[in-house]
């Protein structure tokens, strides 16, 4: 095997010798350690795998993006009060992303990225990847890391970070006519707070980097697993997970439930602005918050459908193989016990060759039943469950005490 060009190692990896699956290739994947971004929070010490740089990195987000918007609308008299609608410290939608959901977006490296680690040497300590299929295996995570890499990518996510923040006039979904801390009235016509230009090319770009980089990881880790659906791996048929032995894939796959939350927190915030500020109500809202949370759970799911093809070729090759080999037993079977004359000594009551036609039946049900689609129940209530809970709390909020009660008791009686 050639040695590994530098870029197939994350950043701040080291060729030591590994102890787990004997590749460093392997032991050291990340999904997060690598490209400009990375590189430039590893410069300024805030970056994986140090959990106090993360921690660091969340706190000096939210004193850049949501610390400046309180002081200077402080300054000109936006923060409290009655001169505007919405004052600052009454804006849920964006307390709530810069306080609750942009650390989340942070925090979420030290909690995701372990995981997808661990599921990557799973595939060489559990034996899935063969020690002749190992050089494709760390193929496949060069590929990867090249791709991850890249500067293109990141310069996208600026760019569509940045750019929208030309053409920035008002900040919250659905919000018509509605004066806030973000405008200052004049006899003109109104105009940007200093606030408002912060928000619009300081916090709002901020946080949108880190969300759109966590999409990228998204398709980065899809990409991976296109990937290595594509070497021998020795899945079969019978595995007890009804996978293939690929089930451990949709539990590390409900970390990015983590993200999914922290999304869903700002949206509930965005929505509970419309309910206190324009007077929507959450049955109005009903089909938005429903889209929204489907739309999650899409989004964090569709990574394992890329394991698909590998399991449906595994089902079938089961299913002709263990066909194969029922059609030469019950063949046999049939010439000893139906049409053949066992010896004297040996006889039908007891013997092991009804028992293994029986285990060769329920063989061949395993196979029936595997599961070509990695996504199943579980993995859905996995992702739903962050998704939905900010909205939740919301409905909660937003709905009258008496109401709640009211459907409670309809439901208990």
């Amino acid at each position: 095997m050639e040695p590994e060009s530098a870029s197939a190692l994350p950043y701040t990896a080291t060729r030591v010798p590994s102890r787990e699956t004997g590749s460093p290739l392997v032991d050291q994947f990340s999904l997060v350690q690598g490209g400009l971004i990375y590189r430039f929070q590893a410069a300024i010490h805030m970056a994986m795998p140090d959990r106090s740089g993360i921690l660091k990195r969340a706190l000096l987000t939210t004193l850049i993006t949501w610390f400046p918007l309180l002081l200077l609308s402080t300054l000109q008299g936006g923060a409290l009060g009655p001169q505007v609608q919405i004052p600052f410290l009454h804006d849920f939608g964006v307390n709530i992303r810069f306080l609750i959901g942009l650390p989340l977006l942070v925090i979420a490296e030290a909690v995701i990225d372990p995981r997808l680690n661990r599921a990557v040497r799973h595939f060489v300590i559990s034996g899935l990847v063969r020690p002749d299929s190992l050089h494709d295996f760390e193929e496949v995570i060069m590929k990867t890391n090249r791709l991850r890499d890249r500067s293109i990518p990141a310069l996208l996510i600026l760019l569509a970070a940045f750019v929208p923040s030309i053409w920035y006039r008002e900040t919250e979904l659905l919000r018509h006519g509605v004066s806030s801390w973000h405008n200052i009235a004049s006899p003109f016509g109104g105009s940007l707070s200093l606030a408002g230009w912060w928000f619009g090319f300081i916090s709002l770009p901020l946080y949108r980097v880190l969300l759109f980089r966590w999409i990228w990881i998204v398709l980065l880790w899809t990409v991976f697993l296109r990937r290595v659906a594509r070497i021998d791996l020795r899945c079969v048929a019978t595995h007890p997970d009804g996978c293939g032995g690929l089930g451990f894939l949709a539990q590390a796959q409900l970390f990015f439930g983590f993200i999914g939350f922290a999304a869903s927190a700002v949206m509930a915030g965005a929505l509970g602005n419309v309910i206190a500020y324009e007077g929507a109500s959450i049955s109005s809202l009903k089909f938005l918050v429903i889209a929204f949370c489907v739309l999650i759970v899409a989004v964090f799911a569709t990574p394992l459908l890329a394991l698909t093809p590998k399991l449906a070729m595994v089902k079938r090759k089961g299913v002709y193989g263990y066909g194969a080999l029922g059609t030469k037993y019950v063949g046999d079977f049939d010439a000893k016990w139906i049409h053949g004359h066992p010896s004297d000594h040996e006889q039908l009551l007891g013997t092991a060759d009804i028992q293994s036609l029986a285990d060769l039946r329920n063989s061949f049900s395993v196979v029936e039943e595997m599961r070509v689609v990695l996504i199943d129940r579980r993995t859905l209530v996995g992702l739903a469950i962050p998704a939905i809970l900010p909205m939740l709390l919301l409905i909660m909020i937003a709905t009258p005490a008496d109401q709640i009660i009211r459907a409670v008791l309809k439901l208990l009686l």
